[in-house]
């Protein structure tokens, strides 16, 4: 019932009281939803999608297959859905992919956005500190290929782009790790739960639940609330590679959060 929910939203747009109504997902329903959500009022999509290799994709993702996201991707653009591609950089293997990556991209007119990796989740069995693989690296290699613009556009989020002359598309690279942009984040994130956090680096979170809840008669607990949790919106986070360890890391995985 997930349509339910962006419906709903939609109509905020109507009024004027949303400006966009964006979507990041991991595409493996959007040739199922790409027109109800054109309908709904989305014009922004964004893939996840690191590798365009079919037995990394589902090692990677662990269950999923790469041909479903491409018919997503498909469906998406036939629809009328504007796709950016989001890949977060990993050494050892999507490195080689750079160029498969971005040349694929600039057939289909799309953006792609690089991602540092960061130290989230149970780290266990991952080594986020051999997976990294800074993005000033990655820009360097693409430097050798193309011609690099630097541009002021934004997207209302932290990525910077730079424009390749030879194909006109857009690269951006988010990098909490080589560049922290923190102080400019305007970025908070709501679970499906109602935990609100502050900043994908710490732990901190706003419980919203209990005053939507509790107060069903008036939303100035809940205004209350959130005005409390943007005041503690910290400085930055506490990502660091730099002693050869996954520093500031935090307990929850990315998919808890959301994008």
């Amino acid at each position: 019932d997930i349509m339910t929910f962006f419906e709903r939203m939609g109509r905020h747009l109507d009024t004027g009281a949303l400006k966009e109504l964006t979507l990041t997902t991991n595409g493996s329903q959007l040739a199922r939803f790409a027109d109800r959500l054109h309908a709904a009022g989305v014009r922004r999509v964004n893939v996840s999608l690191d590798t365009l290799d079919a037995d990394k994709f589902a090692r990677v993702t662990r269950w999923g297959r790469l041909p479903q996201v491409l018919d997503g991707i498909r469906a998406a653009r036939e629809a009328g859905l504007r796709v950016k591609i989001n890949a977060v950089a990993l050494r050892a293997f999507n490195e080689d992919e750079l160029f498969t990556l971005t040349e694929w991209c600039a057939a289909h007119d799309m953006d792609l956005t690089w991602i540092e990796v960061m130290p989230m989740g149970d780290l266990g069995n991952e080594d986020r500190v051999g997976q990294y693989w800074a993005l000033s690296d990655l820009r360097a290699r693409l430097a050798e290929r193309y011609t690099l613009i630097d541009t002021p556009e934004r997207s209302g989020g932290p990525a910077r782009y730079v424009r390749l002359q030879e194909t006109g598309q857009r690269i951006g690279f988010i990098t909490p790790l080589t560049h922290n942009f923190c102080e400019s984040c305007n970025r908070v994130r709501l679970t499906c739960t109602g935990e609100l956090y502050m900043c994908l680096g710490q732990e901190d979170m706003a419980d919203l639940r209990a005053p939507l809840r509790n107060n069903p008669d008036s939303d100035a607990p809940l205004e209350a609330a959130i005005r409390a949790a943007i005041d503690r919106k910290p400085k930055g986070h506490d990502f660091d590679y730099s002693r050869q360890r996954a520093d500031g890391q935090v307990s929850r995985h990315m998919s808890h959060t959301g994008g």
